[in-house]
C-alpha cells in the first residue's frame, strides 16, 4: 500500500474477493495487487492485497503468501496498518488490510516541501513506535522509506509488510527497496537486522527535514548503489537540533547504531518541551495539513458513496505540481502565436430543460434560499457555443490568411505529397520533420451549485460534446512527374520513435497546452503510478479517429515516412490539478478535460476565461452532493471517464 491513487479495475481484475467487492486498484505491493474495497457486511472501505501470479499459483508462493498473513497479524499497534481479514488458501490468496486515505511522507515532501525540526521529532516517535512494535514480534521490516510512511492527522503509519520476514529469513534482495533509503549492509546482499530498520528510519527522517536522501546527488543507479554498500553519506542541510537524532541511526556499523526504543525516547524527550498534540494540526505546518486533509475528505467521500458500484476510474487523491509556467507562457505560447491556428468545430451540444434559477448576487444570500426551496438556486446549466475562429485568433486575419495560404501552397508544391503513399499530414509538414495535434474534447459547463457553511445545493445535469476530427485535405492530382528520389531526410527523428515507443495501457507525460497542442510535442512514457502521468493511451491507431467525450481526445503524428500514429488518449484526473474553461454568461462554460494550467496563473490563453482546480474525483454513485464544498462560492462538476465518475472543482 505504498500509494494511495485509486486507479481503474483492469479487465484481469475481479469484481469481489471474499466478503469485499472492489472499488479500483491501488499501487502493487510487494508479491501481489493492492485494491480499495467495501465489505458486503458492514461497508467498511478496506484495503485487500492479493496474491500476484500469471498461470496457476505455486505451492511456493502460497506458503509465502500464508507466512506473510501469519507474520501481520502479529501486529496490532495503533501506528501500522492493521490487517482485518485473510484468506491464504482461497483459489487467489488474500487479506484485507485497514485503509487509510492518507499522503505518504515522499509525497508530502515533495508537494508540501520538507518539515521543521520539531515536526520530525512528532514523526520520528510515531515511526520509532511502530518499529518497537514490529521488532518485539520478531519482524525485520526490510523496506523502510518515505513511500512506506502514511501520515493522516493522528500520525504516522508503517504500512506495507510484503517483504516483512521472521528472525528465521534474513536475506534481502535489493530490488525489493529503494537504494536510497537502504541500509549499507542490505545494499552489499548481507543478513538484515533490527539495526537495518534503523538506518533506513534515519535516512527516511532526513528526507523528511532536507528534502532528499542523505546521499551525494546522482542519476547513476549504479553510483548510488556504491555510495550506499560504502555508506558514503552527505548530510549537508541537516538542522543541528536533528544531528542527535538522526545521525546516529546512519552509522556505517549497525552495531552502532540505537535500537528503536532509544530513537523512540529520545524523540519523545524534544518533545516535551512542547504542548502535548495528538493530532497533526499542532505539529505540521499548513501545506501538509492542507494536503492530508483533503487526502482524509476525498476517503470520507468514498465512504459516504455507498453502494459497491466499482468507479472504474482513475481516483488518485494526491496532488500534483502543475506544469512549469515557463513552458506554458513562453514557448508554447510562441508556438502557438506564429503558426496557423485550426479552430475546432464541435458539434451543437443538445440543451436539456433545466429549472435552475440564476443566484442572487450575494452568496450568503443565495446559500440561505438553498436550503429554503427546491430546487434552489443552482447555478445555471451552461449551454457553451460552438467557438467561433474570430475567438481563437490573434490580431487581423485578413492579411494574415493570405500569407498563410500562400505558405501552405509553396509548402505543398515543394512537398508533392501526391509522390509519397499513406500521407496524413498536417498543413505544414514536410517530408522531414513530424507534425501532432490534438482532438481535445471539450465538456459543457457541467453541474453548478453554491456553497455555504452549510453545503451546497446541486444544479442541473451538464451536457458533454467533442469537436469533431478536422478532415484530411485531399490534394489536387498533379501533373505527372519524375518518380521521387529517395531522401536522407525520412530516417526517424526523435518524436517517430517516441510516438512508435507507445503502446496501448501506457500512461504518458503529456497534456493539451491550450493552444491547440500539446506539451511537450511528443510523448514521455512514465510510470503510471508518476505524479506526472497525465495521459493515459487506450490504444494506438494507424488511420481513424479515436473516441470522443470529456477528457477523451486523440494526439496524433505524421513519421517523416509519412506514415501516422494516432494516440487515443484519456486524461488522469488528480486532487489539485487545474484546467481551463471558457466563460458562459460569466460563469464557466465549457471546458477543455484534457488542458493542465498551473493554478495560481493570472493569464490564460484567449479562448479560456477560467482556471479550475479539482477538489475531489468521486463514483457518479456519490453524486454532486458530495463534492467537497467551498463556502460562499460555486462549485463545479463534470462527469468523467465515460460517465462513471464525477470531477468535483472550483475556480482557482
Amino acid at each position: 500500500m505504498t500509494d494511495t491513487g485509486i486507479r481503474a479495475l483492469g479487465g484481469d481484475d475481479p469484481r469481489r474477493i471474499g466478503a469485499y467487492d472492489l472499488l479500483g486498484r491501488l499501487a502493487p505491493g510487494g508479491m501481489g495487487r493492492v485494491y480499495v474495497a467495501r465489505s458486503t457486511k458492514d461497508g467498511a472501505l478496506v484495503a485487500v492485497k492479493t496474491l500476484l501470479a500469471e498461470g496457476a499459483i505455486s505451492d511456493t508462493d502460497r506458503r509465502r503468501f500464508a507466512r506473510e498473513v501469519k507474520l501481520a497479524r502479529r501486529i496490532d499497534s495503533a501506528h501500522t496498518a492493521r490487517v482485518l481479514d485473510a484468506d491464504a488458501h482461497a483459489e487467489r490468496p488474500w487479506m484485507a488490510i485497514e485503509y487509510i486515505p492518507a499522503p505518504s511522507l515522499a509525497e508530502l515532501v515533495r508537494s508540501a516541501g520538507k518539515l521543521p525540526a520539531h515536526a520530525v521529532h512528532w514523526v520520528a516517535a510515531g515511526v520509532a513506535q511502530a518499529l518497537v512494535t514490529l521488532h518485539e514480534a520478531q519482524i525485520i521490516h526490510r523496506d523502510v522509506k518515505p513511500q512506506n510512511v502514511l501520515l493522516p492527522q493522528d500520525g504516522p503509519r508503517l504500512i506495507d509488510f510484503g517483504i516483512s520476514h521472521a528472525n528465521d529469513m534474513t536475506r534481502t534482495q535489493l530490488t525489493l527497496g529503494t537504494i536510497a533509503f537502504t541500509s549499507p549492509e542490505q545494499a552489499r546482499a548481507e543478513h538484515s537486522t533490527r539495526a537495518s530498520d534503523v538506518y533506513s528510519l534515519g535516512a527516511t527522517l532526513f528526507h523528511t527535514a532536507v528534502g532528499r536522501p542523505p546521499y551525494p546527488d546522482t542519476s547513476d543507479t549504479i553510483r548510488l548503489l556504491t555510495l550506499v554498500q560504502r555508506g558514503e553519506l552527505d548530510l549537508k542541510g541537516l538542522p543541528k537540533e536533528l544531528g542527535a537524532l538522526i545521525r546516529p541511526c546512519l552509522a556505517a556499523d549497525p552495531k552502532d547504531r540505537p535500537e528503536p526504543a532509544e530513537v523512540l525516547r529520545r524523540a519523545l524527550a524534544e518533545l516535551d518541551g512542547f504542548p502535548t498534540q495528538q493530532r497533526g494540526a499542532g505539529w505540521l505546518p499548513p501545506r501538509w495539513t492542507s494536503l492530508i486533509g483533503e487526502y482524509e475528505a476525498q476517503g470520507r467521500a468514498l465512504g459516504k458513496s455507498g453502494g459497491a458500484e466499482a468507479p472504474t476510474a482513475d481516483m488518485r487523491t494526491r496532488k500534483v505540481p502543475p506544469p512549469k509556467p515557463t513552458r506554458v507562457y513562453t514557448e508554447d505560447r510562441k508556438r502557438a502565436d506564429g503558426a496557423p491556428r485550426r479552430p475546432a468545430r464541435p458539434k451543437s451540444p443538445t440543451p436539456r430543460p433545466s429549472s435552475a434559477r440564476k443566484p442572487t448576487p450575494a452568496p450568503a444570500a443565495a446559500g440561505k434560499s438553498a436550503s429554503a426551496s427546491a430546487p434552489g438556486p443552482a447555478a445555471p446549466k451552461p449551454s457553451p457555443k460552438p467557438p467561433s475562429t474570430s475567438s481563437s485568433s490573434s490580431g487581423s486575419s485578413g492579411g494574415g490568411f493570405w500569407v498563410v495560404l500562400g505558405i501552405v501552397a509553396l509548402v505543398v508544391m515543394l512537398w508533392k505529397p501526391w509522390e509519397h503513399t499513406g500521407a496524413d499530414g498536417s498543413p505544414g509538414d514536410t517530408s522531414s520533420s513530424s507534425a501532432s495535434s490534438s482532438s481535445s474534447a471539450y465538456a459543457g459547463g457541467g453541474v453548478g451549485s453554491l456553497s455555504s457553511g452549510g453545503g451546497s445545493s446541486s444544479g442541473s445535469g451538464g451536457t458533454t460534446y467533442s469537436p469533431p476530427p478536422s478532415p484530411t485535405p485531399s490534394p489536387t492530382p498533379p501533373s505527372p512527374s519524375p518518380s521521387p528520389t529517395p531522401v536522407a531526410s525520412r530516417t526517424p527523428s526523435a518524436d517517430d520513435v517516441a510516438f512508435s515507443a507507445v503502446r496501448a495501457g501506457d500512461c504518458v507525460d503529456g497534456y493539451a497546452n491550450g493552444y491547440g497542442g500539446w506539451s511537450p510535442t511528443s510523448p514521455d512514457r512514465v510510470d503510471c503510478q508518476a505524479a506526472n502521468a497525465y495521459l493515459r493511451v487506450g490504444s494506438v491507431l494507424g488511420s481513424g479517429t479515436c473516441p470522443s467525450g470529456p477528457g477523451l481526445g486523440g494526439w496524433w503524428h505524421t513519421a517523416t515516412d509519412s506514415s501516422s500514429v494516432n494516440l487515443c488518449v484519456e486524461r488522469q484526473f488528480r486532487v489539485g490539478q487545474c484546467f481551463l474553461a471558457r466563460s458562459n454568461g460569466g460563469r464557466p462554460g465549457g471546458a477543455n478535460l484534457l488542458t493542465l494550467w498551473s493554478c495560481g496563473a493570472n493569464r490564460v490563453p484567449r479562448e479560456f476565461s477560467f482556471i479550475m482546480q479539482i477538489t475531489a474525483v468521486l463514483p457518479a454513485s456519490a453524486g454532486t452532493r458530495a463534492c467537497p464544498p467551498d463556502p460562499g462560492h460555486y462549485t463545479y462538476s463534470w462527469q468523467v471517464y465515460e460517465g462513471r465518475s464525477i470531477l468535483c472543482t472550483k475556480v482557482a
